[in-house]
């Protein structure tokens, strides 16, 4: 049983020294994708209605997959490097973010309460699937990006005070020019600040629009600092990563 127990933890959580995903942890981080797809298709009334039993013993069977793994999870917890033994340290497992998180996304349909919106609860597990991503080549992108993000933070603070000066400026020229015709559109910069937001976001809804000739300058001139507003910190954050990049080849030449 010992030994049982041993393999089933090296199967959960790897060799942590290592900190690569198991077969176990990526055919579990599949189940995690498909059970979330199964949420999503649930919302769909057409295929509930004509598919409902098939949905709701695939997310039963899913459950109870899930459910065998956190009970799994639960017993092989003590043999952590650190952890308390015995029952003290299947406690602490199940105390912790994760866990309460997985049982937060089966409770339901292990209890019989399976609705579309329920369904989505499954969505929290999301978090395991970066338990997936443990990898040296994954950890060394993770790690490119955060030095760009770090080494770029200057740059990218000028650019959201850009972003933000924009969309207040935009808002209100907007007040001022549409306010008085469009009252529930425009009447105020606070709902100018969303027509601003859609348009600086290049997204343009179409459901809030200037009327006047002098609203339609300001929103294409709005609409063309937008373009920066979205390029620029692209830009930054490519050409910091780039430099990670290089940085990080030159240090392995070295």
């Amino acid at each position: 049983m010992s030994s049982f127990r041993e393999k089933l933890f090296q199967a959960l959580y790897g060799e942590e020294d290592k900190r690569k995903a198991t077969v176990t942890v990526q055919v579990l981080g599949l189940l995690i994708g498909f059970s979330i797809v199964l949420a999503i298709v649930a919302t769909e009334p057409v295929v509930r209605s004509s598919q409902g039993d098939l949905l709701v013993n695939l997310d039963i069977a899913v459950a109870v997959i899930f459910l065998i793994e956190y009970f799994s999870r639960m017993w092989v917890a003590p043999l952590k490097k650190g952890a308390r033994r015995g029952l003290r340290g299947a406690c602490d497992f199940a105390l912790t973010p994760l866990a309460i998180l997985d049982l937060i996304a089966i409770a339901p349909t292990i209890l019989g309460f399976i609705t579309p919106e329920l369904y989505l609860l499954r969505i929290v597990r999301l978090v395991r699937i970066g338990r997936v991503g443990r990898s040296k080549r994954f950890r060394q992108s993770i790690k490119y990006f955060n030095r760009a993000i770090a080494a770029k933070k200057e740059a990218l603070l000028i650019s959201a005070v850009y972003s933000g000066i924009v969309i207040t400026i935009s808002s209100i020229l907007m007040f001022l020019a549409e306010g008085s015709i469009q009252n529930e559109q425009f009447g105020s910069i606070p709902r100018c600040l969303w027509w601003s937001i859609i348009t600086v976001t290049t997204v343009g809804y179409g459901d809030t629009y200037p009327v006047t000739a002098l609203g339609k300058i300001i929103a294409s001139l709005t609409a063309i600092c937008g373009i920066a507003v979205i390029a620029i910190p692209i830009g930054i954050i490519s050409a910091g990563f780039t430099e990670s990049l290089g940085s990080e080849t030159c240090n392995e030449e070295v």
